[in-house]
């Protein structure tokens, strides 16, 4: 019984933040309905959302609940692409979970974290069709508070976020001072479609020595 009303507030939880995602008119209010989502199946003390900014290679945190004034974790904080967690996350594009923080630590900046009191956290990266776009993270203050069920879970929330995030980026994640209908990215995609498309004929003319055979003027 309990088992099947986890699983029906679970499913319940991932139908608000697709909603929130659907209906809601920017980054900051697509980002409150899915903590207002989230907070009703997973505890957490704080939470965060970090987007890449291709101007500097980093991401830029974007949204954040639960931080207080002082908290070196403020919303515009830019974080080093490779070096933090945050970094990590979004260059494998898997999550991360430290269920004792003081022990697992394995980032300089994790220590900012510690030093506000967390213990534990989960983060995992916002995906869309194959692109990094950032990372979505929930901590708590108490040690052991997350799994890798629950980094599924988040993952789950985290993919009803990627394509409505993206829509709102004002840039191509792969191309600064491009629009998000970026055309570099468009003839990319065009030239793999057309690559693929002749294929067999690219190859027999390659075989011909890329210029085809010439043909030998008879002899009157």
């Amino acid at each position: 019984m309990t088992r099947r009303l986890k699983t029906t507030q679970r499913y319940a939880t991932i139908l608000e933040v697709n909603r929130a995602a659907i209906t809601q008119p920017g980054i900051n209010a697509i980002f409150r309905g899915t903590c207002e989502a989230v907070k009703k199946v997973l505890t957490y003390d704080r939470m965060g959302l970090s987007l890449y900014a291709p101007e500097t290679g980093g991401l830029k945190l974007a949204a954040a609940e639960g931080c207080g004034p002082d908290s070196f974790y403020r919303v515009g904080l830019m974080l080093d692409g490779k070096e933090t967690h945050h970094g990590w996350v979004f260059q494998n594009q898997k999550p991360i979970v430290r269920r004792d923080l003081q022990k697992e630590m394995e980032f300089q900046i994790e220590q900012h974290n510690c030093r506000e009191g967390i213990r534990s956290y989960c983060a995992v990266p916002l995906v869309a069709r194959g692109d990094s776009l950032g990372v979505l993270i929930t901590l708590s203050s108490q040690e052991n508070r997350y799994s890798q069920e629950h980094a599924e879970f988040l993952q789950e929330v985290s993919d009803q976020l990627a394509l409505a995030v993206k829509s709102l980026m004002p840039s191509c994640s792969k191309h600064f001072g491009t629009n998000l209908i970026c055309p570099r990215c468009i003839a990319s995609g065009g030239g793999r479609a057309t690559a693929a498309k002749h294929k067999e004929q690219l190859s027999d003319w390659g075989k011909q020595g890329g210029r085809g055979r010439k043909k030998k003027h008879q002899v009157a």
